[in-house]
């Protein structure tokens, strides 16, 4: 164990992503390696301190995130139940988050469920070994993620909790976002767009904060975080040139990206910022699309589209949406305002 210090926090990121990339290749696991790599990522990037009640959040929602793939492999694609479950699942997900009880549960379940119904799109899929796989990869997570935390300690921090929201900007902020997650669900179920992971993870993780305002400010930052992460990515290829099938040169090269992100994280202040984004993005692709038959070079040009065109469209929805909320509270109001006539 190491003596305990702030910069401790940058070493867990770096070198727990990295043993979650290391385990993906090391088993195989190259169809979801990205399982393996995000999962670290998304445990010590947005939760300071792993305790019993968080462990047990964590499990729950992947476990939950889970169920609705079985459902979904149960009901199809695009039947009208299913949609209305997946808008019910988000919807009951974003109102936890909105009263702060169960926060980790519904942000956990709310991105990886995401990712299992974008993976349930892929007409090769396996349920059974997708859910194999992504469960692996949580216990894989949690051990790795308790192993550099005791390895790597920090001075004791607070957990990071968003501000409390009213009982009405609960209600309504709920409901916007479930409605633009659940339409991301269709549109990826409409669309071939297998290798828009990033794309349809950013649509879905930019409505985290949920009140307009902080999903404008999650949308630049997503986007930025996605184009240097991306950036990064080229530049690694650049450099690694045909040895970027070496393993070990991989690691390298991964290891020293998660470091310069974390390292910003850390300046930059708790949650989902600029430098996540880039994390998740490198988590992405290395462990999703770094294969010995595919280089990065595509995927990352192909990311930062994609990226693009998902955010300004949920930016854009977002906006119609909150402008309707806004003339239906002001008419609302206006008619409790009204004086009352009479004869």
């Amino acid at each position: 164990m190491f003596a305990s210090t702030p910069f401790n926090k940058v070493l867990r990121l770096a070198f727990g992503a990295s043993l979650g990339l290391l385990l993906a290749k090391l088993t195989n696991s190259d169809q979801w390696g990205v399982f393996f790599t995000i999962s670290p990522v998304l445990l010590l990037g947005l939760i300071p301190r792993l305790t019993p009640f968080v462990v047990l959040q964590y499990l729950s929602a992947n476990l939950f995130a889970g169920a609705m793939v079985l459902l979904y492999s149960w009901l199809g694609a695009l039947s009208a139940v299913m949609t209305l479950a997946v808008f019910v699942y988000f919807l009951w997900l974003f109102r936890l988050m909105a009263k702060g009880a169960l926060f980790v549960f519904a942000a956990i379940a709310i991105i990886n469920g995401s990712i299992f119904l974008h993976f349930a799109s892929y007409p090769s899929m396996d349920p059974g070994q997708m859910l194999g796989n992504a469960l692996l990869a949580v216990l894989f997570a949690l051990l790795i993620s308790g192993a550099v935390i005791w390895l790597f300690p920090v001075p004791e921090q607070a957990m990071h909790m968003p501000p409390a929201k009213t009982p009405l900007e609960q209600q309504q902020q709920s409901l916007v976002a479930a409605t633009i997650a659940t339409l991301s669900f269709v549109v990826f179920q409409l669309l071939d767009l297998q290798d828009s992971l990033s794309a349809q993870a950013s649509s879905i993780l930019i409505l985290l904060p949920m009140s307009f305002t902080g999903i404008v400010q999650a949308g630049i930052k997503r986007a930025s975080g996605v184009l240097l992460g991306s950036a990064y990515a080229i530049a690694a290829q650049l450099v690694l040139y045909d040895n970027y099938q070496h393993l070990a040169l991989t690691l390298l090269a991964f290891f020293f990206g998660m470091l310069i992100f974390a390292r910003a994280q850390q300046l930059e202040g708790p949650g989902s910022g600029v430098a996540f984004g880039g994390m998740t993005t490198m988590a992405i692709i290395f462990g999703q699309y770094l294969k010995p038959d595919q280089d990065l070079m595509y995927s990352a040009l192909y990311r930062i589209s994609s990226v693009s065109v998902a955010v300004v469209l949920t930016l854009l929805l977002a906006t119609v949406l909150y402008l309707q909320l806004e003339r239906h509270n002001f008419k609302t109001n206006a008619n409790k305002k009204a004086p009352l006539i009479s004869d």
